[in-house]
């Protein structure tokens, strides 16, 4: 059964509020830069043989800087919300929005526009307060010209579920999207809330073939 790793890009400059231009081009803060080589000896001995990750800069560099040491390198990074060309899955109208320079037989690693983050919408502008962070972490809750963290799930089951291989891989994202898909891959309690996951921490799950898909047509 193959393996499947999930990490959360490093501190970013959005999270200490350092940052103001749009959320796709959000760096990585100096902690950030540094957590992301720190995982890099750990990553080494892991036995990955694909490698996906967000078109975020954030998500991008921590893939950079962890996967340093197997001498990978990154694709031409894709328009994240472009428009999907793969057929839909059932059930749905739409499919995960996938874009590589390179097919993947031809390379390990590949950019997934529809793992990039969770999005806050209107909320983005603002400093989170508490009540705010409750209601991000709420399953179902759309903020005002953003998506769920249910949405933000689904996309990923449904990327997760076209790409599903016997593949050990290694997934690079965000902290919010990452949360919900575990979530649903764990049975977890939806009515609780999503916390995000923590930076640059790599948690591995077996997934057995077939199982993304099970999980992404069984969402609403």
């Amino acid at each position: 059964m193959p393996t499947w790793w999930f990490v959360r890009h490093g501190e970013s400059l959005a999270q200490l509020n350092q940052w103001t231009g749009p959320d796709a081009d959000t760096p990585l803060s100096p902690l950030g830069e540094r957590q992301a080589a720190e995982l890099a000896p750990s990553i080494a001995e892991l036995p990955i043989e694909r490698v996906l990750v967000s078109p975020f800069l954030r998500a991008r560099q921590t893939a950079e800087r962890a996967m340093a040491q197997r001498g990978l390198a990154p694709l031409a990074v894709p328009d994240p919300f472009a428009p999907s060309t793969s057929p839909p899955l059932k059930g749905s109208g739409t499919s995960a929005s996938l874009r590589s320079q390179t097919p993947l037989s031809q390379t390990p690693f590949l950019t997934v526009a529809d793992l990039r983050e969770r999005h806050s919408g209107d909320w983005l502008r603002f400093p989170q307060d508490e009540a705010m962070k409750r209601k991000l972490a709420t399953w179902d809750f759309v903020p005002p010209g953003g998506e769920s963290i249910q949405q933000a799930a689904r996309r990923g089951l449904r990327a997760l579920a076209e790409l599903d291989s016997d593949h050990n891989t290694i997934v690079f994202a965000h902290g919010r999207i990452l949360a919900g898909v575990l979530a649903v891959l764990d049975g977890a309690d939806l009515r609780q809330p999503i916390h995000a996951l923590p930076n640059c921490v790599a948690l591995a799950r077996q997934v057995a073939q077939g199982v993304w898909r099970e999980l992404a047509e069984s969402l609403p």
